[in-house]
């Protein structure tokens, strides 16, 4: 029997509309008649207009930061109520939300379902967190009849910390990022020189400090070495630190779809996750896409992403002499580097969106 599902995602920009398209695609591939609610700026909006697999595609204003308290006024005043006006007659199998967005919980309510369905992407709050965004985050979760996770680890987390029971949550893995990947060849060189790169927003949580004392350490015996840190968020209190050490290269700044590419396929590049503590990375399976080698800490549902620890290099959270011994090992062992692009070629099979929502529609 075909599925109809109504996917929403409101936010802009990231790994988020990326994943929301790839995922949608998928169900459509698996005979679901797709619709969508999406935000007006989505950075992909293109893509989705352009895509024929979907039965229809509906956008709503959710304003900018200057704009922001106006349009959600608006949204609860107004456009709900049109939402559930212009969807009155149609009755959904699932209704998806696969980010969380200030509006979820109330979007949940314009539409009829047989099924609400959240994609709990960190069961667990990072560090820095606020209390006001754990208590909405808390909220969205509760209001979903079943959860979606992307790492099995967290299925007894969700059922301990939000009360579900074990046949309301689903194990759905992070399906590939191929959208992202534009160059044809990834080249392979012998490794002389090697690139470290973090890529991703900066948080607290994500190990800058530690990144940078492992780096300092490798510095001391290693010339052939650079390192790369890409993304927004304040850099300030890291700025110091990352000034003195050599061959680094800062671009702190958001990054657009467009532009992955410039960092993925730089040959002999290996991406660094210092977490002290994580639910899973978005950026994970960029990085296997472009056969990136991997070195993460060991927390949280990092290790199972990375095919149960078979492929990358894992250091203790924290420690920046582990740290430093995962990224040396790439430069002692040059081979390893070939080994695991090929590694993660053959496990980005298993990662096809048409197998892996498959999770979903068998819920």
């Amino acid at each position: 029997m075909q599925k109809k599902i109504l996917i929403t995602f409101l936010f802009k920009e990231g790994a988020g509309p990326v994943f929301t398209l790839e995922m949608a695609r998928g169900l459509a591939q698996n005979g679901c008649e797709v619709h969508a609610l999406l935000s007006s700026k989505i950075s992909n909006k293109k893509d989705w207009e352009n895509e024929k697999a979907f039965k229809s595609i509906t956008f709503i204003e959710t304003g900018t930061r200057k704009t922001a308290v106006q349009t959600t006024i608006d949204f609860f005043l107004i456009k709900r109520h049109t939402l559930t006006r212009k969807f009155q007659n149609q009755t959904f199998d699932y209704i998806i939300s696969t980010f969380y967005h200030p509006w979820s919980t109330t979007i949940f309510k314009c539409f009829k379902a047989t099924k609400k369905i959240v994609i709990c992407h960190d069961p667990i709050h990072h560090s820095g967190v606020g209390l006001l965004e754990r208590w909405l985050t808390t909220h969205y979760i509760k209001a979903a009849s079943d959860i979606i996770v992307l790492t099995q680890s967290f299925i007894p987390i969700v059922e301990k910390r939000f009360g579900y029971s074990k046949e309301h949550i689903h194990y759905m893995p992070h399906g590939r990022m191929s959208i992202y990947k534009q160059s044809t060849i990834t080249p392979l060189t012998d490794c002389k020189n090697i690139n470290f790169l973090f890529f991703g927003r900066i948080e607290e949580y994500k190990g800058l400090f530690i990144l940078a004392e492992a780096y300092k350490k490798l510095t001391q015996s290693y010339s052939n070495i650079s390192l790369t840190v890409a993304g927004s968020g304040d850099f300030s209190k890291y700025h110091a630190i990352f000034k003195e050490l050599p061959q680094v290269k800062i671009i702190n700044r958001y990054i657009a779809d467009t532009e992955i590419d410039d960092y993925f396929s730089v040959p002999n590049t290996i991406l660094v996750l210092p977490y002290l503590d994580a639910s899973q990375s978005g950026v994970i399976p960029i990085a296997l896409e472009y056969g990136v080698p991997i070195i993460a800490s060991n927390t949280g549902g990092l290790k199972e992403q990375m095919d149960n620890g078979n492929l990358g290099l894992f250091s203790t959270p924290g420690d920046a002499d582990s740290l430093m011994k995962q990224m040396e090992y790439f430069l002692i062992h040059p081979d390893f580097y070939i080994k695991e692009k090929k590694k993660a070629s053959v496990y980005l099979q298993s990662l096809n969106w048409d197998t892996v929502t498959q999770k979903i529609i068998q819920i």
